[in-house]
């Protein structure tokens, strides 16, 4: 009968851990956990990172399609037959703040800059007139602290504004190349510095300096 206790005692299994194993489940265990929690807060960082670029890469997008478009087309021109040297001369075009000929933009916010175009009416009824189309227009315009929008306007009319970025950090700033004057000579590339920052992203100094630069398509 002792015999086949003993037997018994030995075959039993082991019932619960020791302490020297917890200790060291313990210890491997905080180990990795400290390493998983670093590879997430990492991941998490270059996550937003990421999503921020993104956006401001949005805006610059954005400006760089509608500015090469805009710029491109300005020249309003008004036909003189009676000036032999320059029979279809330029009026000034470009309004660095506004103040175009149909004060397009005006009324949605602070105009940075505003263009003005006629088109060439192709086939006219007389070639005189081919230039005396509808004045065409095109104005940049802060609405708040950072939103940039684009109004395209029409015989005076404005259509719907066209948001162009909603991460901007600052006033742009305008030159033109020979000038922006407006009784001056018709610039032959205008370009817009701006900044952009997308204020989820916890660092106040991460923005995108950009500069978007065009040339005038009409001669």
């Amino acid at each position: 009968m002792r015999t086949l206790r003993r037997v018994l005692q030995r075959r039993r299994p082991d019932e619960g851990f020791t302490l020297i194993e917890l200790v060291m489940a313990v210890s491997i265990l905080g180990i990795i956990t400290v390493a998983l929690t670093g590879v997430v807060l990492e991941y998490l960082k270059v996550s937003t990172s990421t999503r921020t670029r993104l956006t401001e890469s949005t805006d610059q997008q954005f400006i760089s399609a509608y500015w090469q478009q805009d710029v491109s087309s300005l020249g309003r021109r008004s036909f003189a037959p009676a000036n032999v040297a320059d029979p279809v001369p330029v009026s000034a075009s470009v309004f660095v703040g506004g103040g175009s000929p149909g004060n397009c933009g005006a009324g949605v916010g602070a105009v940075v800059v505003a263009f003005s175009w006629t088109d060439f009416t192709v086939n006219a009824a007389n070639p005189d007139d081919a230039w005396n189309s509808t004045l065409q227009e095109a104005a940049w315009v802060r609405r708040g602290p950072t939103e940039l929008v684009r109004v395209r306007c029409s015989g005076g009319t404005a259509g719907a504004p066209i948001r162009v970025a909603r991460n901007l950090d600052g006033a742009p700033t305008v030159t033109c190349v020979p000038s922006c004057t407006p009784g001056g000579t018709l610039p032959r590339t205008v370009s817009m510095q701006f900044n952009v920052r997308d204020t989820s992203e916890p660092t106040a100094d991460t923005h995108y300096v950009t500069t978007v630069t065009a040339d005038r398509r009409q001669g």
